[in-house]
């Protein structure tokens, strides 16, 4: 009975930890060009792609390594995003770093 419980409990936590592995990181820097209560779109510098992500009430937002409110993000700022998802088209925003824009050469 007890090998039987255990043998269950051992599968549910591989089950749990698979999912939680099943997404992928993404790391997306650029530019806010909007905002909204669900969403965040970015345009990449690196290459000019535009990205919509999922934003929810566990989306960090921090500026000098501080928690900020949400509302500091704003159209324009420079920001680091990190996101997890199954693709760049389906992505939920973890954490949105605001940094200083790069300064050109």
């Amino acid at each position: 009975m007890k090998v039987t419980i255990i043998a269950a409990l051992s599968a549910i936590i591989m089950a749990s930890v698979v999912g939680l592995s099943a997404h992928d990181e993404y790391r997306i820097i650029g530019t806010v060009t909007k905002i909204s209560a669900a969403t965040l779109t970015v345009k990449q510098s690196k290459d000019g792609k535009v990205f919509t992500m999922k934003t929810d009430a566990n989306t960090i937002v921090t500026r000098d390594k501080k928690k900020v409110a949400r509302t500091e993000m704003k159209t324009g700022a420079y920001v680091v995003v990190d996101a997890l998802g199954d693709s760049l088209e389906d992505l939920v925003v973890l954490e949105v770093r605001i940094v200083p824009a790069p300064t050109a050469k």
